[in-house]
């Protein structure tokens, strides 16, 4: 018998082990589960917990001090898109943003339930948070057992939150972790039921899909998912039926996929916005990934998947340079992406199976999406996240069960226990004993976040019965729209790279969108405009025909025009003194994450 054959029939083995294994799930693998999950939400809360105090009287913590952690510049864009999407506003037609819609309309349906305030915006993820804990503990359980289903959704739990890769708060990595883990699960399914392999594979499919509705850059996973079709086991039948198998399984998965772009692609036409919606998440989100010039002094794309970005200066982070500025992506889980690597390598090559073969591939799928965008910001290193965990959980549940121990596996068994604890460390240092509002401050180097929440709520005080103001940002500081509660005059509310390279060169994507902001700036002269990145001359020009600078949070106007301007015929009103105004400095302007 050739030695195909042989991984055959223990890959057969292995599905009808796993068969059996299903009608017997533990009680404790569930208790873990239960506790896990009861866990999970009690450790995200300690993000909001100061919101929690303040509403029920009581929160169960250990550190509560000052304010809910602010929202960050992406949380803050999507929650106001969310507001005005709840309002009537059509996504793309009246707000550009260069991503599918799903994101999107998963924060305008947290909003529209729990109203557009810092509480809903951070208790959005953690249903979808819940459900991928869930899924991994499932796939744990399947390929390995419940030691290995408990430590897995444990981990997922810690690593899901990490606040250095801004995972303590709403971001759309943690929808597409969801759907894409949904897809590797059932995937898994249907190789361990071909009765039932069509219906598990259209799920998968539509998992598929929904993780690509959140970010293009998810559809990746859809080709590991083809290999593992094309990788089932074989069965005992004919080459013929072998391939008609295939094809009708490969067609379920591409069908279900395709299922769920038709549906979005039907809604966004229905809306009128199909030709709106093409021109910004096709040909923007194109050019976003292949147009914008890497940033001055940037490390090497050799070394940046690993070190992130860099200050101005070309300075990295600790422990790669000495920075301030930003904070190294890997601070708080580096000892778990560092026995990653070998337990990855673990499974793939000892006692390899498909699932185990399947989950490596996932996980490698995920590590590319985090580079393919060339932006390496740190809420992209979630998306490996699940892998990482499952990795780490399943060769440690190898271990733990093991009836044939040798130095090598109580070495690496050991090892695998230090590198946990050690991530168990950090996490309760630097995430639970750390005063919500101070996580942003110390590991995001989000101190701008904080100075902008006073910012805008001071300008939302000061303009409060003005009749419908509004506030354009020529930068990323969308928190000012959102705790202002001031719309911008613009669907272009928000400037991302690549407008701002091309602001004032020609482009076929951004020089339209750039003359499109300057007419709704001269038909709907907004009472204020923020003035983050260099001004471009048609700007510069609108500002100084009918604007006057001020220093009202010392955001002093720099000679290239940076700085808050005022419409001249409300100047005196809003520099009047009628609320608090802060009285700290305001931070350099920072690239977007």
């Amino acid at each position: 018998m050739g030695e195909g054959s042989c991984l055959d029939s223990n890959l057969r083995r292995e599905s009808l082990a796993n068969i059996a294994m299903r009608s017997r799930i533990s009680g404790w693998a569930v208790t873990g589960l239960v506790i896990t999950l009861i866990f999970a939400v009690w450790w995200r809360g300690h993000t909001f917990a100061p919101a929690v105090e303040q509403r029920l009287g009581v929160a169960p913590w250990p550190v509560v001090e000052g304010d809910v952690e602010p929202l960050d510049c992406d949380e803050a864009a999507y929650a106001y898109m969310a507001r005005k999407l709840v309002q009537g506003d059509r996504l793309y037609a009246d707000l550009s943003e260069n991503k599918p819609p799903l994101g999107y309309w998963l924060y305008a349906a947290s909003v529209a339930m729990g109203g557009a305030n810092e509480l809903t915006i951070r208790l959005l993820p953690i249903p979808l948070v819940l459900l991928t804990v869930a899924l991994v503990w499932w796939i744990g359980l399947r390929l390995s057992g419940t030691i290995a289903a408990v430590i897995s959704a444990f981990l997922y739990v810690l690593l899901s939150t990490d606040p250095y890769v801004y995972g303590n708060g709403a971001q759309l990595e943690q929808a597409i972790n969801c759907f894409a883990v949904a897809a590797l699960a059932a995937v898994l399914r249907a190789e361990q039921e071909p009765g039932k392999r069509g219906t598990w594979l259209l799920l998968a499919g539509i998992a598929a899909g929904l993780a690509t509705a959140v970010k293009q850059v998810a559809a990746l996973h859809l080709v590991i998912l083809v290999l593992a079709i094309i990788a089932f086991p074989r069965r005992d039948v004919s080459d013929q039926l072998r391939l008609r198998d295939r094809l009708r399984s490969l067609g379920a998965l591409i069908g279900g996929f395709l299922g769920v772009v038709v549906i979005v692609v039907g809604i966004l036409a229905v809306r009128g916005v199909a030709g709106d919606a093409y021109d910004d998440i096709i040909r923007a989100g194109r050019a976003l990934a292949t147009d914008v010039e890497a940033e001055p002094n940037a490390p090497s794309p050799a070394v940046r998947w690993l070190t992130g970005n860099a200050d101005p200066s070309g300075e990295l982070p600790p422990p790669f340079g000495s920075t301030k500025y930003l904070v190294w992506w890997g601070r708080g889980s580096w000892p778990l992406w560092l026995v990653a690597v070998p337990s990855l390598i673990g499974l793939a090559v000892r006692r390899p199976s498909f699932g185990r073969l399947v989950l490596v591939g996932w996980t490698i799928s995920a590590m590319i999406q985090v580079v393919a965008p060339r932006l390496y910001w740190a809420h992209y290193y979630l998306l490996p996240m699940p892998g990482i965990a499952l990795a780490v959980g399943v060769m440690l549940g190898d271990l733990a069960s093991s009836q044939r121990r040798t130095w090598r596996s109580w070495v690496f068994g050991l090892g695998l226990t230090g590198a946990i604890l050690a991530f168990g460390v950090i996490q309760v240092r630097d995430y639970l004993l750390v005063p919500a509002e101070q996580l942003t401050i110390r590991h995001k180097g989000g101190g701008q976040w904080v100075e902008l929440r006073r910012i805008g709520r001071d300008l939302g005080d000061r303009t409060a019965d003005w009749n419908d103001p509004s506030l354009l940002v020529w930068g990323w500081q969308s928190p000012l729209n959102f705790y202002s509660k001031m719309d911008a005059p613009s669907r272009h509310f928000f400037t991302n790279n690549l407008m701002r390279d091309f602001a004032d060169r020609p482009h076929p994507v951004i020089s339209p969108k750039i003359a499109e902001l300057m007419d709704d700036l001269r038909e709907n002269r907004p009472e204020l405009v923020l003035v983050a990145y260099p001004p471009f001359p048609s700007l510069r020009e609108f500002l100084e025909e009918g604007y006057l600078p001020t220093t009202l949070y010392r955001i002093p106007i720099s000679p290239d025009g940076r700085g808050l301007w005022v419409r001249k015929d409300r100047f005196a009103e809003l520099t009047r003194s009628r609320a608090t105004v802060s009285q700290r400095e305001s931070p350099p302007a920072q690239t977007p994450r």
